[in-house]
Parts: C-alpha cells; structure tokens; sequence
C-alpha cells in the first residue's frame, strides 16, 4: 500500500470513528497508527475537537453525506457504470475532497511539522455565498443576500428569501410592467437562484448578469445572459424561450441546460442535459441533443458540436467542481470568480498544467489549494486575496 493510499484509509477511519461506527479490525488498525508517532496523535487530537467540528458543521450541512459516502464506496469497489468511469477521476483524488474532512488526508501526507501548521497566518479567503444585486426598471438597486423581504415593481410583487427570488406573475396591475425589465447581478464570490415569472428557473454562477421582462410577451420569451447560468424552462409550445449572449443564442421550448458566455474565457459553451435546443449564430444553426455541448472559440470564431459528460459542466450547481484534464489557468479562471480573489504566476509554464479531480466549492481556500498542491508540482502562497503559484522545485 503506497503513502497516499495509507493516508486516506487511516482518513476514512479517524472520519469514522468521529461518528463512533469503527469496525472492530479498523479500531484496531487505527489504534495501532496512533501507537506508531507522536505526530499521530496530535493530529487525531485536532480532528477530534468539538471546536473543529463546530466550524466545519456549516459546510458539511449543505452536502448529503451519506449519498456522497455511499458513492465513493461504489467508485472503490469499481462498481461505478461505464460512462462515469470515464470521468477517470482516481477514487482517491475523489474521496480526499468528500469522505473525510480534507484536511485530514492533507495533514497525513504533508511534510510540514503539525506545529509548525498551526501557526500559519489565518487565510482570508472565503468560498463564495448567496448575494446579488435587483436592478428594478427604474434603476434603483436592491441588494439580496439571506434575509426575507419584499418587493413591489409596477404592480409585480418579487420575494427574496434564503438566497432566491422569484416573481409572482398573478400579481399584475397596471400596463407598465409589460414593459418593464429587471436585471439580477450576480458579483464575483457570489451565486443566486431565481424563478422568472413564467415558472422558468435559473441559476446564476458567479460574476453572471441576467436582463429578463419583469412579464414575457406573449408570443416570445428571450432574455440576455451574461456570465454562466444552469436554466429549467418551463415548457410552452406558443412561446418558444431564447437566451441571448455576446456570442450566440440558444432557442428552446421547455429543457434544461447549462450556457456558459464569460467574455474572459476562451470558450462559449451551452451544455444541454434534456430535451432540445437550437443554437443560431447568423445564418448557422445547429440542433442539439441531450448529453451535447455546442462550444465556440471566441478568439477563431469557430463552432465544434461533441458529446460530454455533462456533469462536468454543471456540478457548481450542486456545490461541486468537476475537472477533467483543465489547464491551471482554465481552472485558474472558475476559482477566482468563485472565492473572487487574483492568481499570479511566478511561471508561465504553470498555466499550461493538466488537472483532474473533483472539488467541494464550499470548502476554504486554504483547503482547496492544499488539494492541488497534493495532486500537482504546484505550492501556493495566500496573502489577502492574492494568491501567487509558483513551481515546487524553484523555492
């Protein structure tokens, strides 16, 4: 058994003692762990702490647990189907993020002294949070977080709660919300869900901004994206549904799929999961079935239908990241508007590195950058909200 094999098995039985369901041959083979080094002990010590578990508990409340722990259980015994066992992400890098706290598997393989761990400066940082801005048809900008209220725009009664908002389209009075337009904006380190007035859901990632009618015509509805959101349209064979970006818009009746359009990024991307959709770029379209992704190069211009995974495209809806075979700076890029902090190379041939894996979004930064320290030949040094990578072997 190699070091990072041992590492996350003795992980999973410290996760697992902490919930007192410890067989009895994997007692006794943590036990004997604990026998072995000091070092052992003192971290089993900190992950036991009830301090520890308190700051944690926030995060691992927005996961299901068990249905994760069960699915890494079929991922180790390879009993995973066909199609996900393409993702060819290693079990490990997989549980390392999920079966345990993170930092159990990273203090176990880490080479740093635990005291030496403990007085690291604070890291700032944080995953990003529910937040955005309503931008009402008369300008006036109404901030959104957690907190409940209500809003009223020419006749349109809007509710905000728990990090979503949505429209009541029984509520109209008056002519002028007919012509009236909203726009929610999503900042960097922030994501919002909302309901449009036709029951059509949305899900905006971060640095996103959404233009839509406060009420859809009545032979048309369109809106205008910018930045990347998951949508549910809610099926009307009278009123077909357009999203419009920079690059390109995606026509559909009632379906979900995801529409990537940052203008930073190389790519446009519309991943679609069901039903159908139609991508019109001037006199082009192209039809797309479910599990395709439509992708333009916006520096060439040129458009490539292919097949996907599309859970590779949408698990920050589910507070996930997936990679598959990124560059650092492509991976680089979803990280920065998610914790909204800035990446500096010490090395250009950083950027071009390849990486797999999945992440919780929700995890500090500290942790998350720990992770990719463990799976590449990249350290990090955080101060504030700059991050600066450098390669392992130019200290």
């Amino acid at each position: 058994m190699d070091k990072e094999e041992n590492a996350l098995r003795i992980s999973e039985f410290i996760s697992k003692s902490l919930d007192d369901c410890l067989e009895e041959g994997e007692l006794q083979e943590l036990e004997k762990w604990l026998t072995e080094d000091e070092r052992h002990r003192e971290l089993f010590a900190l992950w036991s702490s009830t301090e520890l578990m308190e700051r944690k508990a926030e995060v691992y409340e927005r996961l299901d647990y068990m249905r994760v722990w069960e699915e890494f259980r079929k991922v180790r015994q390879d009993k995973l189907s066909a199609r996900r066992r393409r993702i060819r992400i290693t079990w490990m890098k997989y549980a390392a993020m999920f079966i345990v706290p993170l930092g159990i598997a990273v203090a176990l393989l880490s080479k740093e002294d635990i005291k030496e761990e403990k007085t690291e400066e604070p890291i700032t940082v944080k995953a990003g949070k529910s937040q955005a801005v309503l931008v009402l048809s008369s300008g006036e900008r109404q901030v959104l977080d957690w907190g409940e209220r209500s809003i009223e725009d020419g006749g349109m009664k809007i509710s905000a709660d728990s990090g979503r908002i949505s429209y009541d389209g029984k509520s109209l009075s008056g002519a002028g919300v007919q012509d009236a337009f909203h726009m929610l904006e999503v900042p960097r380190g922030g994501e919002y869900f909302m309901t449009l007035e036709d029951g059509t859901k949305v899900w905006l990632n971060a640095a996103t901004r959404l233009k839509y009618p406060v009420v859809f015509a009545s032979g048309i509805r369109k809106v205008i994206l910018e930045g990347e959101a998951y949508f549910e349209v809610k099926k009307d064979t009278n009123r077909p549904f357009y999203v419009r970006t920079e690059a390109g818009n995606v026509r559909v009746l009632g379906t979900s799929f995801n529409v990537c359009a940052y203008p930073e990024d190389r790519f446009w991307q519309t991943t679609l999961i069901e039903g159908s959709v139609m991508i019109a770029r001037g006199e082009e379209k192209v039809l797309m079935k479910p599990d395709e992704q439509y992708q333009i190069n916006l520096k060439t211009g040129k458009g490539e239908l292919k097949e996907v995974l599309p859970e590779l495209y949408t698990s920050w809806r589910d507070g996930k990241f997936y990679f598959k075979a990124y560059t650092f700076e492509e991976l680089v890029g979803k990280l920065e508007r998610w914790y909204d902090f800035t990446m500096f190379y010490t090395s250009e041939s950083i950027k071009n590195r390849r990486f797999s894996g999945v992440i919780n979004k929700h995890e500090p930064l500290q942790d998350m950058l720990k992770f990719l320290e463990m799976t590449s030949d990249v350290q990090f040094n955080i101060k504030g909200n700059v991050v600066t990578a450098s390669l392992k072997n130019n200290k």
